[in-house]
């Protein structure tokens, strides 16, 4: 579509200033696997607040929502629940079973998962000129309820929890995802058909510094996608311009496009159903 290159760009831009302004918190969704546990998470915990009788956040009820998806182990699982309580993201809730580990989302949390719905709303209203951001804004339940619906697409969508190699390069690895987003953002809107796009300067120190990563971490994950052929500088110290393979490229819009699918679809349903529900009030 003529204008998902401006739906990307304004996406990319506005999670890269997320994570500028909320390192800590945004590190929970910077890696595929991390990506996956929060929004089943807070899928699990808007599922629940709509409907009490559906399971709340627990570890057991986290790796049963992940189904066939292979997401992690229920160790993992408690760590990161661990991890999140200890950044007021998740607070546990008083049941009769002790041995019951039972969590909701906190408010800071809700917040967070706005933040990132509304930058991809706005972005998709770029695509189509739609409604989205304002519906979301007059609305504001609609998250409650489009949030795990597009969850629920998603773990559907083996393409994007098992992107292509070009791709897990990155989102497999911590806060690899805000590496590519960079790195693909300087790709331009018309690029020339070439077997190597360039990009300009990039230094794999600064953006360590900029995405909180440890230099170590950085120069392995840029040598490893130097290896794979997926980016290169004009001299071998990673000095002088950059340039990225085109399949990188390619791979990754389709994998953004998948995403942006489904929040589309998960708003559009849930929009419709707001629709029927306010004239089904008129009528009566």
């Amino acid at each position: 579509m003529e204008r998902f290159f401006d739906c990307v760009s304004s996406a990319v831009e506005d999670l890269l200033e997320t994570h500028r302004l909320l390192p800590r918190k945004v590190r929970y969704v910077a890696d595929i696997q991390k990506w996956m546990l929060s929004q089943a998470t807070l899928a699990l915990h808007f599922e629940n607040t709509l409907d009490p009788t559906r399971p709340a956040i627990t570890p057991s009820d986290l790796v049963r929502y992940f189904g066939k998806t292979p997401a992690a182990s229920k160790n993992t699982v408690l760590a990161f629940l661990m991890e999140m309580r200890h950044y007021n993201l998740v607070e546990p809730i008083e049941v009769g079973d002790r041995r019951r580990r039972s969590f909701r989302a906190t408010m800071e949390s809700e917040a967070l998962i706005r933040r990132y719905f509304d930058i991809h709303m706005r972005a998709l209203d770029l695509l189509d000129n739609g409604p989205r951001y304002r519906l979301s804004s007059a609305e504001p339940k609609l998250l409650h309820h489009a949030q795990p619906k597009m969850t629920r697409l998603l773990f559907q969508r083996p393409e994007w929890w098992h992107p292509p190699e070009t791709i897990a390069t990155f989102v497999k690895s911590d806060a690899g995802s805000n590496i590519v987003h960079d790195l693909v953002s300087r790709v331009p809107k018309i690029a020339l058909e070439t077997d190597r796009l360039w990009i300009g300067p990039v230094s794999p120190t600064e953006l360590s510094r900029r995405f909180h990563l440890s230099r170590t971490h950085a120069v392995r994950l840029f040598a490893r996608a130097r290896r794979d052929g997926l980016l290169g500088w004009q001299r071998n110290d990673n000095r002088g311009d950059c340039w990225i393979a085109p399949q990188l490229v390619h791979d990754y819009r389709f994998w953004q496009a998948t995403k942006f699918a489904a929040i589309s679809q998960a708003v559009h349903d849930v929009s419709v159903s707001v629709a029927d529900f306010r004239t089904q009030l008129r009528m009566e």
